[in-house]
């Protein structure tokens, strides 16, 4: 990432994390409710939920080293290296947010290196990451690719990290696809964009088609 990008979500999630914890809890990211999104239900609920909606339609049924990329107060973190039973680890541009989730580990007591599950934070760029290749059978994006400057970088690097024939699974914030009848973005939907572009410091997003192209282009298999 360019480092003033990398300065901007790094000040953006020091400063608010502690308020997303009071206002979201542990998972800071949104939740399912349902197929239509009306379905009522306990905040934390969904999310975990939308967690489990994911690993299923991914048809995760184990993880033994896994990565969370941008992994937040390490909420998804936690609840996969306990679901699996797994060494978990989790990376984040924000320090604040690094340190919290150590916190929220040692707590759990995921910090014990004789047993499993075990969880770990650093603070990394995951468009350039320290791990080496082939170390992960699962990696988990939840709510960050919208943040990666270079998306198509993003998933040659997540590429690299997975062991042959694991898994990645990324939930991340789109546009409509441009290729249907409606046609390019127009005018206020691209005013719009701009506008979460700002508050959120992305630098855009892409469809799903435009994800699906890449993914195939890196041999993923979709």
């Amino acid at each position: 990432m360019t480092s003033s990008l990398q300065q901007q979500i790094q000040q953006f999630y020091d400063t608010s994390s502690a308020l997303w914890e009071q206002v979201w809890g542990e998972h800071m990211h949104h939740g399912y409710y349902g197929a239509t999104g009306r379905h009522r239900k306990d905040r934390r609920q969904a999310q975990v939920e939308l967690i489990d909606r994911l690993l299923g339609w991914g048809e995760v049924t184990q993880a033994s080293h896994i990565l969370d990329v941008g992994c937040g107060i390490g909420g998804s973190t936690l609840y996969l290296a306990e679901k699996y039973q797994a060494l978990a680890t989790g990376i984040t541009l924000s320090p604040v947010q690094a340190e919290r989730a150590t916190e929220r580990a040692i707590a759990a007591g995921f910090t014990n290196l004789e047993k499993t599950p075990q969880a770990s934070f650093q603070v990394a760029d995951a468009l350039n990451t320290p791990f080496e290749d082939n170390q992960f059978d699962l990696v988990w994006s939840m709510e960050s690719g919208e943040h990666m400057p270079d998306k198509r970088q993003f998933l040659q690097e997540c590429f690299q990290l997975l062991q042959p024939g694991g898994t990645f699974l990324m939930a991340t914030w789109c546009h409509r696809p441009t290729n249907s009848l409606a046609g390019p973005l127009t005018p206020d939907e691209q005013k719009h964009l701009k506008e979460i572009y700002q508050v959120y410091c992305l630098p855009y997003v892409i469809s799903l088609p435009e994800y699906e192209r890449s993914l195939k282009k890196l041999a993923f298999k979709t």
